[in-house]
């Protein structure tokens, strides 16, 4: 998988050149790109986290590319500083908890897409964004089950629904755990690029909580 993901670049790269301004950030190391954005405004859920403000044009280049071009090298410097925002707040939410609880390895979900949009895109951002956390996660800390939360229907992109209450409109019903046994009574990280409203985790909340789900965190790169 890495390999073909480092030959598609690489045929993207030659066909579709990328601008100064993604070459730069690309050389950039995971400390560097952290100290370089500004940091999102806390949200009013306390178990819903996002690092950067959207505002900032430099985090709007980050994401456009990630979405829309697909660039494993800022999914990689992204997933180091969300690797370890995860594992601080995991830590000090097990504080907290029954050890019972601990026993259970964290898992971590990227938020779905349609296969809709898998096809136009060829890639989901999020989870680029959680191959990238895996692989920074050399102890294992983290349990990575890709796809089996699922898009059961395309729905039209949030950016075009006019309010919060149209946006979960749009959003029920359209997610679907795969095998509800495989987070029953555990802990659940939730990965998305951007959250707005917070509609998209709401509903992946929802269905998760269906399934059985103990503890949900939502984790987005941007607000």
């Amino acid at each position: 998988m890495y390999l073909l993901s480092c030959i598609r670049d690489l045929c993207a790269d030659f066909l579709f050149p990328k601008s100064q301004k993604v070459l730069e950030i690309e050389k950039f190391s995971a400390a560097t790109l952290l100290d370089a954005l500004p940091p999102a405004e806390h949200l009013k859920d306390k178990h819903t986290i996002a690092l950067f403000d959207y505002n900032h044009p430099l985090v709007k280049t980050i994401i456009w590319e990630l979405k829309y071009g697909g660039n494993t090298r800022i999914a990689t410097l992204l997933g180091e500083i969300l690797y370890d925002v995860i594992r601080h707040e995991l830590t000090d939410f097990a504080l907290f908890e029954s050890a019972d609880w601990q026993m259970n390895k964290p898992i971590l979900m990227p938020i779905p897409i349609s296969d809709k949009r898998r096809f136009e895109r060829g890639w989901n951002q999020s989870e680029l964004l959680a191959e990238a956390i895996k692989s920074c996660d050399g102890e294992k800390t983290l349990e990575y089950l890709p796809r089996q939360l699922t898009k059961l229907r395309h729905t039209e992109s949030q950016t075009k629904t006019a309010s919060k209450s149209e946006r979960l409109g749009n959003l029920i019903n359209s997610m679907k755990v795969f095998d509800a046994s495989a987070v029953a009574g555990k802990c659940v990280v939730i990965l998305d690029d951007v959250t707005t409203t917070g509609s998209t985790f709401a509903e992946a909340k929802r269905t998760l909580r269906e399934a059985g789900a103990k503890k949900i965190f939502c984790v987005a790169v941007a607000h």
